[in-house]
């Protein structure tokens, strides 16, 4: 497969939202552990490490010959990771503290919340535009 300009370009950008993407979750997660004392990190860490590296490692194909199957591994994980987000946050217990916890955490975890959403959206966007490419040049 031809990498072009285009091609390129778009990966580039895929590889800056997925990190962003990684570091705002790793955030979420921990935020979560502050604000609610009942909330074990420990109970959740599979599925953590699992929807964070998992697209880390498939950006790390996106600028090789592999794009391909990279896109395809990016366009299956971030629904996942959108609809795990949304029905772990709505569904779950209440948050419990018996301490208010410190009014940034609170802050952190809801906006933290928001931005991984949409994080989601805009990179599920983008490896879907970069797949259409990728398969324009294989024509």
């Amino acid at each position: 497969m031809i990498q072009t300009e285009k091609i390129q370009s778009l990966a580039k950008q895929a590889i800056y939202l997925v990190s962003a993407h990684t570091t705002m979750f790793i955030l979420y997660y921990y935020a979560h552990g502050k604000v609610d004392m009942l909330y074990f990190l420990m109970d959740d860490m599979p599925i953590m490490l699992l929807l964070c590296f998992v697209p880390l490692a498939a950006v790390l194909f996106l600028t090789t010959q592999s794009a391909r199957q990279g896109a395809v591994v990016l366009l299956g994980i971030l629904p996942a990771e959108l609809i795990y987000n949304i029905v772990k946050r709505f569904t779950g217990s209440a948050l419990f503290s018996v301490q208010g916890p410190a009014f940034l955490w609170k802050i952190l975890y809801e906006g933290s919340f928001g931005i991984v959403l949409v994080l989601e959206v805009i990179a599920f966007w983008l490896t879907f535009k970069l797949l259409r490419e990728i398969h324009r040049h294989l024509r």
